[in-house]
C-alpha cells in the first residue's frame, strides 16, 4: 500500500475520515469562537468609531451654534440695539443722568 503524502490527505479529504478529527473537534470549535469573537469585536470597535466621529460632528455643531448665538445675544443687548427695539413702545432713553443718593453712617447712628 503506498502512503499519501500529507497534502494529499487534506486535499483528497481523507482526514476528515479517520478517527483523530473527532478527538479534535473541541479546539476546531474553540478556534471557530475565537475568530467569532475576533471579528464581533471588530465591529463592536468600528461602530464605536463611529459613534464617537457623529458625536464629535454635533459637539462642534453644538459649540458654533453656540457661539453664533452669544455673539447675537451681545449685539442685542447694545444700548443702541435696545433703543431701536423699544421705539415702536414708546419707551425712549433717559436724557437725566442718574442721581446717587449716598447716606451717611454717622449720622444714621446718632
Amino acid at each position: 500500500m503506498k502512503k499519501k503524502s500529507f497534502f494529499n490527505e487534506y486535499l483528497g479529504g481523507d482526514v476528515f475520515s479517520k478517527f483523530s478529527v473527532g478527538r479534535q473537534l473541541p479546539f476546531v470549535l474553540y478556534v471557530a469562537f475565537l475568530v467569532m469573537l475576533y471579528i464581533s469585536n471588530t465591529y463592536w470597535a468600528e461602530d464605536m468609531r463611529l459613534d464617537y466621529k457623529n458625536k464629535s460632528k454635533l459637539l462642534e455643531n453644538r459649540r458654533v451654534e453656540s457661539v453664533s448665538l452669544q455673539a447675537e445675544i451681545t449685539r442685542l443687548s447694545r444700548q443702541s440695539e435696545l433703543n431701536k427695539a423699544l421705539k415702536h413702545k414708546g419707551i425712549k432713553e433717559s436724557v437725566v443722568p442718574v442721581k446717587r443718593i449716598v447716606i451717611n453712617k454717622e449720622k444714621v447712628e446718632k
